[in-house]
């Protein structure tokens, strides 16, 4: 049998990872930031010395995990970030994205949740240069948006209410194991008609 070469290493490497990748979120969901990594070896049905060959504590793979899921979540809501249409209408489309992203992918809807509450379950400052990233690529694009599209005097806030809604809403159904019944575009629809009455 001859040895593996580099492309197959990196192939195996790859898969192991995403398999890791997703197990983690899994078990997020499930204890929070009670994980350990044994947790995510039985998630990934994998053996706890081949998660560990990977990361060494859960501090590790849950920043590899955040840092991951800002890069998804860009990809996300990249059409409404370079699309046409007006920028309340882009706004619209971004949440519509953003919060279809978070159905589909747990490790998004851990970024924003974790984002909503300021890493404070993380230790120390090493979340800083993550949550900086985040401001710059997703939040401050957005309160761009709302601010050339409704003129609002606090397009912060009027942003951080819509952030809230979709996180909270996205909470309810994973929580509930709901997420086949989801309705992302009502509750955006619900969201942003509320939006544009107030400001007539």
């Amino acid at each position: 049998m001859s040895p593996r070469t580099k492309e197959q290493n990196d192939a195996i490497r790859e898969m192991r990872m995403n398999q890791i990748m997703q197990a983690a979120a899994e078990a997020y969901l499930e204890k929070g930031i009670q994980l350990e990594i044994r947790d995510v070896a039985v998630k990934a049905e994998l053996g706890y010395g081949t998660v560990y060959h990977y990361y060494k504590n859960k501090i590790m793979l849950l920043e590899d995990l955040l840092w991951d899921a800002l890069n998804r979540t860009e990809s996300a809501v990249l059409p409404a970030l370079t699309g046409d249409g007006g920028s309340l209408l882009q706004a619209e489309s971004f949440s519509r994205l953003l919060l279809r992203k978070c159905i589909q992918d747990p490790s998004v809807f851990i970024l924003l949740k974790t984002v909503a509450d300021n890493f404070h379950h993380f230790p120390g400052n090493r979340f800083i240069k993550l949550f900086a990233d985040f401001q710059e690529r997703i939040y401050l694009p957005f309160v761009e948006m709302i601010r050339e599209g409704i003129g609002s005097k606090s397009p912060e806030k009027t942003a951080n209410l819509i952030f809230g809604s979709l996180v909270g809403y996205a909470a309810l159904n994973i929580h509930h194991n709901m997420r086949n019944e989801l309705d992302a575009d009502g509750i955006v629809d619900m969201i942003f008609s509320g939006i544009r009455s107030k400001e007539k």
